[in-house]
C-alpha cells in the first residue's frame, strides 16, 4: 500500500503531441469495458486531446471534442453498438446536486462504457470505488506524462 493510498498501474513515457497516438495506444491496454476513469490535469495539458486518440483508437465513430458546454459526450465504437466511450466535464458544475441531472449514478455503472471524467474534484464524493485517476503533467520541455492510478484495497 503506497502513503497517499494509491498504486501506479501504468505510467508513460514523455510524449508529446504528434506522439500522443502511441501513449493513448498503450493507456487503452490498460484500461477495461465499464471503467470510470477520473481525469486530473491543469487547463492546456492536453486531456481532451488524450481523449480524442483513445476514441481514434478504439474506432469511435465520431471525433471526440470538448465537452465543456455540452457536460457530457458519448462516441459509440464503429462495429460495436453496445461500446461507447464518454467524457464529461464537470468544470461548469456548482453544486454535486447538478450531477442528477446528468443521470451520475447511471453513467458510473454502464459495463459497456470507458467513462473519462475531467474536473474530477467537483465529483469527489461521488465517484465508484474502483474509480481509477489519470493525472497528466506538462513537462519543462512541452512533453507531457501521464500516469494510471488505482485505489488501494484495504
Amino acid at each position: 500500500m503506497s502513503a497517499l493510498g494509491l498504486s501506479c498501474l501504468w505510467r508513460s513515457g514523455s510524449y508529446g503531441m504528434n506522439d500522443i497516438a502511441m501513449a493513448a495506444a498503450e493507456l487503452a491496454g490498460r484500461l477495461t469495458w465499464g471503467q470510470v476513469i477520473a481525469l486530473q490535469a491543469p487547463m492546456g495539458t492536453g486531456k481532451t486531446t488524450l481523449v480524442a486518440a483513445l476514441a481514434r483508437h478504439f474506432k469511435a465513430e465520431d471525433a471526440a471534442s470538448s465537452p465543456t458546454f455540452a457536460l457530457c459526450q458519448s462516441y459509440p465504437i464503429s462495429g460495436d453498438e453496445r461500446r461507447v466511450i464518454r467524457h464529461l466535464d464537470l468544470y461548469r458544475i456548482r453544486h454535486s446536486d447538478e450531477l442528477l441531472d446528468l443521470g451520475w449514478d447511471e453513467l458510473m455503472e454502464d459495463e459497456d462504457a470507458l467513462t473519462f471524467v475531467e474536473w474530477p474534484e467537483k465529483a469527489a464524493d461521488h465517484f465508484p470505488q474502483t474509480a481509477l485517476l489519470l493525472r497528466i503533467e506538462k513537462l519543462p520541455d512541452g512533453k507531457r506524462m501521464a500516469a494510471l492510478w488505482q485505489r488501494d484495497s484495504d
